[in-house]
């Protein structure tokens, strides 16, 4: 099999967006409930704050890091290596002094003040566009924006506020909620085969696929992918994921008709 390169799979930013709410402005932590509904909708109708112009060259970095742990036996030097401790950073530099960046940018008692650097957390969301694809990453917990540097005030000069946010994950090890509008209509059907099912097939909208033996993501992937109202879809028109003998969890790229199933010796329900 010939190795196949897709480019449009790359990320090449034409413009990017910060936007925040400091964390005592999200009730309970409840931050699922700012989450926009896709990546294209407009985060201020869930209340987030927009921070203006950000300086292009520095974009948003992120910066990953955590302690490389080598375990050394005498005359077996490195025989297990183990990571921990991983941390995330992220960050963006404010070209614009306004109400929203006044709130991370030496904030003091009040806002007619200017106070010293001081712990400042934040819930924030990125969002960034690539010709006709948009993504948007959301902060799942709070996390300290530290002020790192200021362009201060210099004849001439375009002054900036260069913010660093320190992230923490979730319990489940996660930083940040993933939108795309590439997926946004996406369709995800999930396949449970019975234990005595021998054979089945899968149909989609009008096409069935050839009777299918194995019970694997390979398998059924492959057959519905011969399918012409999977051929429709945008590429690669489904994707199936799970362990053998299911449940089996298809997504396809786009609206497709009804999906069913078909087994012999048993049950296979999609839902």
């Amino acid at each position: 099999m010939v190795a196949k390169i897709n480019p449009d799979a790359t990320v090449i930013p034409d413009k990017a967006e910060v936007w925040l709410i400091l964390k005592q402005d999200v009730p309970g932590n409840n931050i699922a409930a700012k989450i926009p509904t896709n990546a294209t909708a407009d985060p201020g109708a869930k209340g987030w704050e927009f921070s203006g112009l950000i300086d292009d060259k520095k974009g948003i970095p992120l910066d990953p890091s955590g302690e490389v742990k080598e375990y050394d036996a005498f005359g077996h030097p490195s025989f297990r290596i183990k990571f921990r401790k991983g941390k995330l950073k992220s960050g963006f530099t404010a070209l614009e002094y306004n109400s929203v960046t006044r709130k991370v940018v030496l904030p003091g008692s009040t806002p007619d003040k200017l106070g010293i650097p001081k712990d400042v957390q934040i819930y924030v969301l990125y969002r960034y566009v690539d010709e006709d694809i948009t993504r948007v990453w959301v902060a799942l917990r709070p996390a300290l924006a530290e002020l790192k540097s200021h362009g201060g005030i210099v004849d001439g000069e375009l002054s900036f506020a260069e913010i660093t946010v320190h992230h923490t994950a979730d319990a489940n090890g996660d930083v940040f909620k993933y939108l795309d509008s590439s997926t946004d209509d996406d369709v995800t059907k999930t396949f449970t085969i019975g234990a005595g099912v021998t054979a089945y097939t899968a149909t989609v909208g009008d096409d069935t696929t050839a009777s299918l033996t194995a019970k694997t993501a390979y398998a059924l992937q492959s057959a519905m992918r011969d399918l012409e109202s999977v051929q429709a879809l945008d590429a690669p028109g489904v994707t199936v994921e799970g362990p053998d003998g299911g449940p089996l969890v298809a997504t396809f790229t786009g609206p497709v008709p009804a999906v069913s199933a078909t087994g012999t010796g048993g049950t296979v329900t999609v839902s």
